[in-house]
Formats: C-alpha cells, sequence, structure tokens
C-alpha cells in the first residue's frame, strides 16, 4: 500500500518540536507506526497465501477465544454477584476464623468489604486473561488493541453494573430481576437504604482508587522484577506502560464516580481531585515507573475510547433516568421527597406549587428560608465558583504562555529563514558584482 507508507513517511518531521524529549518521544512514535504498518501488510500477505483449511483453523479459533472471553466475564460476574448477596456470611465466617488470633474485627471488615476485594481482584487478572485470549486469536495489531478495549471494558463495567444494580434493587424495596426475594437485605447499621447503597458504592470507589489504580505501576514492578529474578535472563526492563488497559481504567472509574454521585452528591466536589491525582499518578508511572508503549493506528485507539465513553454515558443516563422516574419507598427523613413518588414527579409537584403561589415575593422567601437552614449549599456554590476561576485563569495563563513559546518559535524560524535568504542575497550580488568587473576589464582591455 504505497499511499498508507507515503501518508506516514511524508509527515515523519514536527517543526513544533522544541525539547529533545518532545523529539524522542516523536521518533519513538513514528518508529511504532512503521513497525504497525509492516507488521500489517506482513500478516495481509500471509492471509492472501492461506489455504481453505487454515482460514477455518483461524476462525475456528478466534470463535474459541470469544467464546472463552464470554465464560471468563460470566465467571467474574458470578463471583461478584455471590461476594456481594453472600457479604455477611463472608463477614461472620472470616470473624470465626480470625478470632483466635485477636482480629475477629479486622475479619469482619475484610467480610463486609468482600465484593470490592473481588472487584479489584478481577480487575487485576481480567486484562492478563484478556491479552491471552486476543493473541491466541491471531488477530492483526491494530485490531486485536480495539479487541483489547472493548474487552476489557465490558469485563468491568459489567461488574459495576451487578454492584449497582443489586443497590438499586435494595433501594426500590422489591425484587427486580425476576426472584422471589431480595439479594441483598437491609443492614440494621444503617437506617436508612439510601445510605446503605451510598456507602456501599463509595466504598467502591474508594478501594477501586487504592487498589486497582494507585497500586497497579507498583504491583507491575515487583512482579516483573520477581519474574526477572526467577529467569535471570539480561538486564530487567521496566514493564511496559499499557495504553488500552490504563484508558478502560480511567473510563470505568469516572463512570463508577458518576454512578456513586447520585447517592453520595458531595462526591461531586471529590471527583476532581481524584481525577487529577490520578493524572498526576499515571504521569509519574509513565515517565518513572514503566517504559514507553507500543501503540498501534493511535487515531482507531483514540475512536475506541470515544466509543466506550459514549457508552458509559448511556450508561450513566439510563440509571440517572431510572432513579427519577421510579417511586422509591423509604422511611420518614430519609429522603427530600415522600416515599411512593418518583424524584421527578416531586420535582414537577414542587415547581407546580411555586409557580402557582400568591406571589413570587413568597417563593422568593421560602428559598432564602432553604438557603438559610443550608448553608452547605451556598457553600458548596462558592467553592465550586472560587475552583472554576482558578482553573480558568490558571489554564488561561498556562494556553497564554504556550502559544507565545510556539510564537517564539515559529518568529526564530522566520528570522533564520530571512537571515538565510539574506546571505544568499548578499552572495548572488559578490557573484554579479565580480562577473561587472569582469566584463568591464574585458571591455576595457578590447
Amino acid at each position: 500500500r504505497p499511499k498508507a507508507w507515503s501518508k506516514l513517511v511524508l509527515q515523519a518531521w514536527d517543526f513544533r518540536l522544541s525539547s529533545a524529549e518532545d523529539r524522542q518521544n516523536w521518533a519513538q512514535s513514528f518508529a511504532n507506526r512503521l513497525r504497525s504498518l509492516r507488521d500489517e501488510e506482513d500478516q495481509a500477505n500471509a492471509r492472501k497465501q492461506q489455504t481453505t483449511c487454515q482460514k477455518y483453523a483461524l476462525l475456528s479459533r478466534r470463535c474459541l477465544g470469544m467464546f472463552l472471553n464470554v465464560v471468563l466475564i460470566a465467571c467474574t460476574w458470578a463471583a461478584v454477584l455471590l461476594s456481594t448477596v453472600k457479604r455477611d456470611q463472608i463477614s461472620k465466617q472470616l470473624g470465626t476464623w480470625l478470632s483466635a488470633a485477636g482480629a475477629g474485627a479486622v475479619g469482619i471488615q475484610i467480610g463486609d468489604l468482600a465484593p470490592n476485594l473481588v472487584v479489584s481482584t478481577v480487575g487485576g487478572v481480567l486484562p492478563t486473561l484478556t491479552k491471552m485470549l486476543t493473541d491466541m486469536e491471531k488477530w492483526p495489531p491494530a485490531v486485536r488493541a480495539r479487541h483489547n478495549l472493548w474487552r476489557l471494558y465490558l469485563g468491568k463495567i459489567l461488574n459495576v453494573v451487578v454492584v449497582i444494580g443489586l443497590n438499586v434493587e435494595l433501594i426500590a424495596g422489591k425484587p427486580l430481576y425476576g426472584q422471589e426475594e431480595m439479594l441483598v437485605e437491609h443492614d440494621v447499621r444503617y437506617k436508612c437504604v439510601e445510605d446503605q447503597a451510598g456507602a456501599a458504592l463509595f466504598s467502591l470507589v474508594c478501594t477501586e482508587f487504592l487498589l486497582s489504580l494507585a497500586l497497579k505501576p507498583i504491583t507491575g514492578i515487583i512482579s516483573g522484577r520477581a519474574w526477572h529474578r526467577l529467569m535471570g535472563k539480561g538486564d530487567f526492563k521496566m514493564p511496559e506502560f499499557e495504553v488500552p488497559d490504563n484508558a478502560v481504567d480511567l473510563i470505568y472509574f469516572q463512570c463508577l464516580l458518576w454512578s456513586t454521585s447520585l447517592l453520595v452528591p458531595p462526591l461531586v466536589f471529590a471527583t476532581p481531585v481524584l481525577l487529577f491525582l490520578q493524572f498526576k499518578w499515571l504521569k509519574y508511572s509513565l515517565g518513572h515507573l514503566t517504559s514507553r508503549p507500543f501503540v498501534a493506528e493511535t487515531c482507531a485507539l483514540s475512536v475506541t475510547l470515544l466509543q466506550l465513553l459514549g457508552c458509559s454515558c448511556l450508561l450513566f443516563s439510563v440509571l440517572a433516568y431510572c432513579l427519577a422516574v421510579v417511586p422509591l419507598p423509604h422511611t420518614s427523613l430519609c429522603g427530600p421527597f415522600d416515599a411512593g413518588r418518583g424524584p421527578l414527579a416531586a420535582l414537577a409537584a414542587w415547581a407546580w406549587a411555586a409557580g402557582s403561589s400568591s406571589s413570587a415575593m413568597g417563593y422568593a422567601k421560602g428559598a432564602l428560608e432553604v438557603l438559610y437552614n443550608n448553608p452547605g449549599i451556598m457553600i458548596g456554590v462558592i467553592c465550586t465558583v472560587a475552583l472554576l476561576m482558578v482553573l480558568q485563569r490558571s489554564g488561561g495563563i498556562r494556553a497564554h504562555r504556550l502559544a507565545l513559546e510556539q510564537l517564539h518559535l515559529a518568529t526564530s524560524r522566520q528570522i533564520e529563514s530571512l537571515e538565510n535568504e539574506l546571505w544568499r542575497v548578499e552572495r548572488h550580488s559578490e557573484l554579479l558584482k565580480k562577473r561587472l568587473d569582469w566584463h568591464e576589464k574585458t571591455k576595457a582591455s578590447a
């Protein structure tokens, strides 16, 4: 494919690169794309030379790999479901086992976190098994990267769907999935089932942030060094920064934050902080704890990531819509509206009552009373506005500085080009002057 090679080779140099690190990263990325294109052409040529039996064998291999992937996802789903349903029994059993060592309370705490630990364990094992299956299926590099993204996303997001679905059933107060009894019972330690569901999801956010995101690069280095010591061959190389894994983790964690914020509204203020810390930690991991990744077809991966983000937004919209329109039963002082009414219906009733009041002054007075009795609303609004102003100012200063640097580089290149042109003109004028002198001497001698 000459067009593919020419499109890649003819844009081999980027004049906007200023630092040595940027040029090194660009060179490595360019080499990776060339290598990916070469591998794709080799595999395309190999596919053209395949016999019918080899084609059917490859098809059978891929069907088997997809089937095993579905079985793997189903097993992880069952593990998360059982750990959530049997959480009380697991907590009591661990408390009994560890009570002999004087750590019965620790066993109970670990048992309460059993679903979270299962989700984190599944999230750590799933990438390795998924890549083994996609490698077995012999996909081209770009297609294999997209398969890894989709399969990792489905495996992780379905586990969260199980946990959220069980908590939604707990809030609804009735079986929702065709069974006779509810799968999760009300814990007497919580007065409201909304508090129990919110605490379960918030604990899942904390464990995922610590175990699945923060400790992932460290566990990769530890396992890599252990494997290097066991094999004892060559120099130790840092584990590669896995772009599909980290991208899926980011989208999955973002969807988890969105869903949890419906039951834990203060989490909205902590979400930017968590995402900022995750970004800084990933940046540090990329520079110091991992090696540069091999990325094939960056544009295709970007499109796939946008598709995954769109699926997450769709799932969150469905969850928010269901919680907004479904009448929720709850005891007194456990919700801002009456039991048996949907939040959207209660909000519409409040708006209708406010619109049909005798005067707008009475409505304004009621709104001021609400704000006076709940000062946290104004504090939250002020903090949010202040944070947005600080971020906008810092981002504007950074953008202006970057624009000035780019302008300085462009101006420097233009000045250098003009100096070269001036030198060429001076050189040409000297040649013309010498030629004129020669013609005058020749004319005078004649």
